[in-house]
């Protein structure tokens, strides 16, 4: 009788502990990866390829949101591990978007939802979640990754498409007013704005028209206190100690991203296209160009570790490559892989992620 009421006891603890315990958390994939790309739909399922070392396709994921991925606008953001990506919604229920983090470890996903309408632009930095609404009544929304309540600031100025963010500051051009050229042309003014999360303060800090008047800006990079703003045939760097802004010409007239790599910065040259694109390493302490480089690729989206620099290209086929940057400039192409996407009505090459 001790005995079987010893197995009966046991027996129970099993359970209880079992439903205490949950279900267990979904891995991602066993293989090993180094990179994932998102085919992203506006309905139905969106998909995750991920490539190993040699970029080979080991695994296809499926993520529970629709219209996931920035689209080029943004840079691959990771912080602590987690990825983080625009979720736009979709045409059933456009009014449901969100920012949504796919833990890189787990595989797990979860959202940070912004109710009312599209998010234009998303920074995440070690504050939380910065993200700009430009519609009606443009707004910054600000969350942080422990819970604390949200914060919404309405703009006093229409933004344009893109933020940055540093600390608590967002930063953001706005085109406002007009003021007549010498051959009696009107032009518009341009500003750049600060948006303090934390004190809810907002300010016009500087006229940038000379600057950044005609921007064609995708992401903007902080780094020792600087911000770097790669714009067409130059690269501005705004100080705010000064309260200035520098600018440095280019040999491209296109260049849209920036990344950084170790002591340099790497300046993306081109757009989307099928023109390919050029690579500009940039020394910020001599402030100097110190190589350039040319790749047959366009580049919807781009990563950069340690040397090795990957590349997502759209058109005219989805492919993914990888190079290697040696310590002279020049660039080595190591493997590529054309991605065998999903063909449903509505997919579309998203972005890229770099573990």
């Amino acid at each position: 009788m001790g005995k079987k009421w010893m197995c009966a006891v046991l027996l129970l603890i099993a359970v209880v502990f079992t439903k205490c315990a949950g279900k267990p958390a979904k891995k991602i994939p066993e293989q090993p990866y180094a990179a994932g790309v998102i085919d992203s739909a506006n309905y139905g399922t969106t998909y995750l390829y991920l490539l190993d070392e040699n970029l080979k396709m080991t695994d296809t994921l499926k993520c529970p949101y629709y219209g996931v991925g920035s689209f080029g606008s943004a840079p691959v953001q990771v912080q602590d591990g987690v990825l983080y990506e625009k979720w736009f919604g979709n045409t059933v229920k456009p009014s449901k978007c969100a920012v949504a983090a796919l833990d890189l470890q787990t595989g797990e996903w979860s959202e940070y939802s912004f109710e009312g309408g599209i998010i234009e632009d998303f920074r995440v930095n070690e504050k939380g979640i910065f993200v700009l609404r430009n519609a009606k009544e443009p707004s910054v929304e600000y969350c942080t990754f422990t819970g604390e309540e949200s914060v919404s600031i309405k703009l006093e100025a229409q933004p344009g498409l893109s933020i940055s963010a540093n600390g608590y500051d967002v930063y953001f051009i706005a085109n406002e007013g007009t003021y007549q050229e010498s051959d009696g042309a009107s032009e518009e003014k341009c500003f750049l704005y600060r948006v303090d999360v934390k004190d809810k303060s907002q300010e016009k800090i500087l006229d940038v028209t000379e600057e950044l008047g005609e921007n064609i800006l995708e992401y903007t990079m902080w780094r020792d206190g600087k911000m770097y703003i790669p714009n067409g045939d130059k690269l501005c760097i705004y100080e705010p100690k000064t309260n200035q802004v520098r600018q440095i010409a280019l040999p491209g007239k296109e260049a849209c991203k920036v990344l950084a790599d170790g002591e340099l910065l790497y300046i993306i040259n081109g757009y989307a296209n099928e023109s390919g694109t050029d690579i500009y390493r940039f020394n910020p302490h001599t402030e100097e160009v110190a190589s350039s480089c040319h790749i047959k690729e366009s580049t919807l989206q781009c990563a950069i570790r340690e040397g090795i620099f990957y590349t997502l290209q759209q058109e005219p086929v989805a492919k993914v490559c990888k190079y290697q940057f040696a310590e002279d400039g020049t660039c080595k192409k190591l493997s590529e892989a054309a991605l065998d996407v999903e063909n449903d009505d509505g997919h579309i090459i998203s972005d890229m992620f770099v573990k």
